[in-house]
């Protein structure tokens, strides 16, 4: 998983502008569907802060299996790869010369199309690719209308709250089908800017 998340921190993908560095996005998620098992390390809440094309923090779930706690740390151009259960860390430099954070919403997934669906900017992109308009629905007491496409073998829904707040986005295909929910999804934080540095109490390995 963090292999994975570090390669997607250091793809140059072309990208539409993201927010303005005098706000913050948080995001607290979790994976649902009948494939995930309720309480396996997969369906843990994982967190998300990110300031504009250069700042992000993700801190994974502590993982029982591997017994790493992962936490992933960006302020281009530095990156630092953190275990939380050791406080031991790695730290790269990302060569550049152009620095673009690239955190995909479905990282999972094969499709380089799916993989350009950005946390911050999931309506946009249903928009961008004229994603159908679906009747309004209710999960778990919540009234969400409904954006959907059909990409790569894989159909894609988007569900938001009435005040246009994410709630969930959703992935089905013929062999599998899971969902993103989004616990809480705050576009206008205050930054602070000291959740991009390496926490005090936390090595460096040589």
């Amino acid at each position: 998983m963090v292999r994975l998340l570090i390669a997607s921190l250091l793809s140059l993908l072309p990208l539409t502008v993201l927010a303005a560095e005098d706000t913050m996005l948080y995001v607290e998620y979790r994976l649902t569907g009948k494939q995930v098992v309720p309480d396996s390390f997969d369906a843990q809440t994982k967190k998300v802060w990110r300031v504009g094309m250069n700042y992000l923090r993700f801190e994974d779930a502590p993982n029982p299996e591997t017994k790493v706690h992962g936490l992933i740390i960006v302020a281009e151009p530095d990156i630092w790869i953190v275990d939380r259960n050791t406080n031991q860390a790695q730290h790269t430099v990302d060569p550049g010369p152009h620095y673009s954070i690239h955190f995909p919403l479905l990282a999972s997934e094969p499709s380089p199309r799916l993989k350009e669906l950005e946390f911050g900017h999931e309506l946009e992109y249903f928009q961008q690719n004229k994603a159908d308009s679906l009747p309004a629905e209710e999960i778990d007491g919540v009234k969400c209308k409904r954006l959907r496409l059909a990409i790569d073998g894989r159909v894609v829904t988007l569900y938001v709250r009435t005040d246009e707040t994410p709630f969930q986005v959703s992935v089905k295909s013929a062999q599998y089908e899971y969902a993103i929910r989004f616990l809480r999804y705050e576009a206008n934080r205050k930054v602070d800017r000291s959740l991009f540095q390496l926490p005090p109490d936390v090595q460096l390995q040589n």
